[in-house]
């Protein structure tokens, strides 16, 4: 009758720490991907603050060390500009460079793409 007891009792004890292992887990991807939604929307809502206040801090091609590319960088448009930072240096998806931008995510996939040619072609040179 003990070792029943017992056994049934670990059993129990086995099965709630399971659930609150499982629970615990559920929690924590949930809080993850609270916090991932979270940081899009504030992005979304105030896309102003986000790359104007640092344009007139620092540029940021000076911060490009390969000189031929910070004059490469030089040659494309102000906006192609933004977007490359936005996207390579400040890690940005391009669906929110496009909510900035106000414009499609498959006019900043055309806006890179173009920038990139026109990168290539002052390499070639």
């Amino acid at each position: 009758m003990d070792y029943e007891y017992w056994t049934k009792t670990i059993n129990e004890e086995d099965r709630k720490i399971n659930n609150a292992n499982r629970r615990f887990r559920y929690h924590c991807y949930s809080l993850e991907s609270m916090s991932e939604e979270l940081i899009y929307q504030e992005r979304s809502i105030f896309p102003q603050n986000d790359f104007t206040i640092e344009l007139f801090n620092e540029d940021f091609i000076d911060t490009v060390q390969n000189e031929k590319l910070a004059k490469a960088l030089r040659h494309l448009t102000d906006r192609q500009q933004q977007a490359i930072k936005l996207a390579f240096w400040e890690g940005y998806q391009y669906k929110e460079i496009a909510e900035i931008f106000q414009c499609s995510p498959a006019a900043v996939t055309l806006l890179l793409k173009r920038a990139f040619q026109r990168l290539r072609r002052y390499y070639s040179e």
